[in-house]
């Protein structure tokens, strides 16, 4: 079992936003981009506070916390607006945001990227099975106290966990997932539902699920020696800028990263650079929507009057 404390991390402290009354679950359900019905103990839900126009205000991980009572984990840096934006828009429902608590997160996870989450145990701490914000267990509690439920395990550092995201295809709050852009940008849409209903933002983002036509996509790059520093910018052969690279870490004889880019350079072979180092698309797009003419699926999109 592999273990990291997140808080250290840039971009990676959370806080949580807790909503409670009786309207809460309705609530949350209609606001937010998952789906939450099957909320379930120690279970986690992946998914993102989005504006009217479908663009990210911030991630979110969701966490059951009692009977009407919903616990939100979001990036410290973006809490206090997190929690007003959402006060903002409560107009009849009977929900209380209390101000955001700062906690401690710890991630546990077995080698394979499919492998269950592996059981934590401890004083002081909530678990929860979760995809973000990567494949693994979420610790949460006081450090002291995530910090011995995580001790039997093997402690790995930044470069490790940027190699599990990669491996993983998934996108982080500050390297990735920023504010003001589309999730599927990003490769976020497994946090967006679209058969539950309205949320915020919905009404866009069905709209790009129908046609699958965001220009920017997550892909997967071998980089042909260190980059530096992350992110850096991308460009083709004729020095046109085609993205950013956003993650990276060692990865046996090469480096391995994620990158934002254009769609139409988002195939596999096809050669970028970041400043004089090859950067090789080997993977992508990751976590996107190809809409639902694409994947031939039948039916229409619901579209919402909220979003």
């Amino acid at each position: 079992m592999r273990t990291l404390l997140l808080d250290d991390l840039a971009h990676q402290a959370r806080a949580i936003v807790r909503l409670s009354g009786p309207d809460t679950p309705r609530f949350v359900q209609g606001t937010i981009s998952a789906n939450v019905e099957p909320l379930a103990d120690a279970v986690a839900v992946t998914a993102a506070l989005c504006t009217v126009k479908g663009k990210l205000v911030s991630e979110l991980v969701v966490l059951p916390a009692g009977s009407n009572t919903i616990d939100l984990l979001v990036p410290r840096d973006v809490a206090a607006a997190v929690a007003e934006s959402l006060d903002r828009h409560i107009i009849m429902d009977d929900v209380e945001v209390a101000p955001p608590a700062d906690t401690s997160v710890g991630i546990a996870w077995d080698g394979d990227e499919h492998a269950p989450a592996p059981t934590i145990v401890g004083e002081g701490i909530r678990t929860f099975a979760t995809r973000h914000p990567g494949p693994g267990r979420l610790v949460l509690g006081a450090r002291d106290a995530v910090l011995a439920a995580l001790a039997s395990g093997d402690a790995t550092d930044a470069n490790g966990w940027a190699a599990r995201r990669i491996a993983t295809a998934t996108p982080a709050w500050g390297h990735e997932i920023t504010a003001d852009v589309f999730p599927p940008e990003v490769g976020f849409v497994h946090a967006v539902s679209y058969d539950k209903g309205c949320f915020m933002g919905q009404e866009p983002l069905a709209r790009i699920h129908a046609r699958g036509q965001v220009n920017r996509v997550l892909v997967r790059v071998k980089l042909a020696s260190d980059p530096g520093e992350a992110p850096a910018p991308l460009v083709d052969d004729a020095g046109t800028q085609v993205g950013r690279l956003t993650t990276w870490a060692p990865g046996g004889d090469a480096f391995l990263g994620l990158a934002i880019v254009r769609r139409k350079v988002a195939v596999a072979g096809h050669v970028l650079r970041t400043d004089a180092i090859v950067a090789e698309v080997i993977a992508g797009p990751l976590g996107d929507d190809p809409g639902v003419g694409n994947k031939k699926r039948s039916g229409t999109v619901k579209l919402g009057r909220r979003g």
